[in-house]
């Protein structure tokens, strides 16, 4: 493992700086020093810079990753289209079980002319309903 003397030398680092912070702020929290803070904070600052460093160390140290080898495309091979026939010849058309009920088709005209009647009504009394809202 390389550089491993230099990663054990930064979580030295640091862990000095994490039991400096916290001398530092005992010495704040508890005797009441205003520069025991201002030592934790410095601490604690130094101990983020070496924990910064170290990601960068090591993120540096790591090989390139070998670059991929390229894509060749491959050319699509055509396929072979069936001519589908209409039915299979040995199956001929079957017709619907006895105790199937069916409905009878309706007149063609008599429900469009019965469509275009129940249209029109409603469409006059929609006009009716408006014309008596706005007189009163």
């Amino acid at each position: 493992m390389r550089g491993y003397a230099v990663h054990l030398l930064f979580h030295l680092l640091a862990i000095a700086a994490g039991a400096g912070c916290g001398a530092a702020g005992a010495l704040w929290w508890f005797g009441g020093e205003p520069t025991g803070l201002w030592l934790a904070i410095g601490a604690l600052m130094i101990g983020i810079i070496v924990l910064v460093l170290e990601g960068l160390y090591i993120s540096a140290s790591q090989p390139a990753p070998p670059p991929a080898p390229p894509t060749q495309s491959q050319p699509r091979m055509p396929v072979p289209q069936r001519q589908r026939g209409g039915t299979r010849p040995d199956l001929g058309p079957v017709a619907a079980p006895s105790d199937t009920l069916l409905q009878a088709a309706p007149d063609g005209g008599s429900a469009d002319q019965e469509t275009k009647t129940s249209a029109i009504d409603a469409l006059n009394s929609l006009g009716t309903a408006d014309r008596s809202g706005r007189q009163g």
